[in-house]
């Protein structure tokens, strides 16, 4: 009695991978190149960075006792500011079409610093740049126009405001000396009155300036001898492409092609050891079936014939 050819165990993937390690070697070159081919045709995203620094940079300024954190603090408030809701009405009127372009816009305080990056991403490398530059820009004339105004405008205003006390001086002087004069004369009642309510009229006007003038110098003394404040803002980087994802795209899709040629290396590896068993599988079972004929016992016709 014959026994069954044993059945020889199964080969795994990596297995009949290794024994066709050109086709993981093809195929992954291939899978590589197709993937980044790819990457080629994808949009790139640029990123547009510019910087602005909060309060003053002298070492004046830094010398006083908590200005460097108050300086540090505000420029993590005003960041909270910048978003791509408040950017669109900035963007449009300076980029034009290339508004559309623009894919966000955000704005974040560098650690330990009072420096604000803004970081605007699109996908055309100059309009990214120059939109970092323009919300800067918006961000700088909107905190700085609430903030004290230069001393040089204060001196402006304090000088057409002193012309104006000496205007109403003068015309406190000429209302004083007309009361006099008809207080001495043969004025009636109501004339005395007119001239004393032009007096008293005066002398209300020039005290408000007077008032007005006071504290206007003591603006632009403190302007010019104080220390500047931590709420001015400075553009001291404009817009520049920083950075793209066209590397980065290429090698995440390169990388996933060379998984794809992989895969598929590793499925027609397995395909191809399992009819290569197959194979011969079939071939050992017509062998042990021609073994069997062959020691089959002969039989002879003619002396069975003849014993009848």
């Amino acid at each position: 009695m014959n026994t069954p050819y044993p059945a020889s165990s199964p080969t795994t993937p990596l297995a009949a991978l290794a024994k066709r390690w050109y086709l993981g070697v093809g195929l992954g070159l291939l899978g590589l190149a197709a993937g980044a081919g790819v990457s080629l045709l994808s949009p790139v995203t640029y990123v547009g960075e510019s910087r602005v620094s909060v309060g003053s940079q002298s070492l004046d300024a830094r010398v006083v006792a908590g200005y460097s954190l108050a300086s540090q603090q505000l420029a993590a408030d005003l960041s909270r500011y910048v978003n791509d809701q408040q950017a669109q009405g900035t963007l449009r009127p300076v980029l034009g079409a290339s508004a559309g372009t623009v894919a966000g816009v955000a704005a974040s305080p560098i650690p330990s610093s009072s420096v604000i990056r803004i970081e605007v991403t699109g996908t055309d490398g100059d309009a990214a740049a120059r939109a970092a530059t323009a919300v800067a820009d918006s961000l700088v004339q909107r905190v700085n126009g609430l903030t004290d105004t230069a001393p040089q405008d204060l001196l402006a205003q304090y000088t057409a405001l002193s012309q104006q006390v000496a205007q109403l001086q003068s015309t406190l002087d000429t209302a004083q000396s007309d009361l006099g004069a008809v207080r001495g004369g043969r004025s009636t009642p109501e004339e005395v009155a007119a001239v004393q309510q032009r007096v008293t009229d005066a002398e209300s006007a020039l005290s408000v300036a007077e008032v007005q003038q006071s504290a206007l110098g003591e603006r632009y003394r403190n302007a010019v001898t104080s220390t500047p404040s931590a709420a001015g803002l400075e553009l001291i980087q404009p817009g520049t492409v920083t950075s793209d994802d066209q590397r980065s795209e290429a090698v995440r899709y390169g990388l996933a092609g060379l998984g794809g040629g992989l895969v598929l290396a590793l499925g027609l590896a397995t395909l191809a050891e399992r009819r290569r068993a197959q194979r011969r599988a079939a071939g050992r079972r017509d062998d042990d079936d021609a073994d069997r004929t062959a020691a089959a016992p002969r039989v002879d016709v003619r002396e069975r014939v003849t014993g009848h």
